[in-house]
């Protein structure tokens, strides 16, 4: 299958979309917060220089490094914050369904096939949630129809092992289980590959 063909499961494009957005906004005012505040806090160290009769600076190093470094400080502690925030944003959106999903997949790996897996309309994952509904669905339609054959197979070997303790088995007892049994296997067959 080419790539047109590939499903998005774990997150929308929209949503996709606008973290990139919001990532690329916070990055871009990070970056122009960080230089408007070392040029602020430059020239205030060169005004302070400018109109000091004693300077003892050597290099424009000496005289910057400190306010660039106040400033990338000040600057990296406000990124801090919000990249704090859009992760605890995005553990908000992305953790109720993935929580749903695992009690989901935790509940049909027990062997309840009878529920449905299904998500809130707003939540993320509904692709997700979707195939893996109808692969529960998928199961227990197996399942049943195994049953049916057990069933099938249960009813000619008792029908036989009757036919047995009254002294009169036939072919025909015999022949029923051997289509009970070529029945279960391609059943089995199916469920296995």
């Amino acid at each position: 299958m080419g790539i047109t063909g590939r499903k998005i499961y774990f997150i929308k494009k929209d949503f996709q979309f606008r973290f990139i957005l919001r990532f690329v906004i916070t990055t871009t005012v990070w970056g122009a917060a960080t230089v408007s505040l070392f040029t602020v806090m430059a020239g205030k160290r060169l005004e302070e220089f400018l109109y000091s009769p004693h300077i003892n600076i050597k290099t424009t190093a000496e005289l910057l490094m400190p306010s660039a470094i106040h400033a990338h400080i000040i600057s990296l502690l406000f990124f801090t914050a919000l990249l704090i925030y859009a992760i605890r944003s995005l553990w908000k959106r992305l953790g109720g369904p993935l929580y749903s999903l695992k009690k989901d997949i935790t509940r049909m790996t027990s062997g309840d096939l009878v529920s449905g897996v299904a998500l809130r309309g707003d939540e993320e994952f509904q692709d997700l949630a979707s195939d893996l509904d109808r692969m529960r669905s998928a199961l227990r339609d197996r399942f049943a129809r195994l049953k049916e054959r057990e069933d099938e197979l249960s009813a000619a070997v008792s029908t036989l092992d009757r036919a047995v303790l009254k002294g009169s088995p036939s072919a025909d007892h015999l022949s029923a289980v051997r289509e009970a049994t070529a029945k279960m296997k391609q059943e089995l067959k199916q469920f296995m590959y």
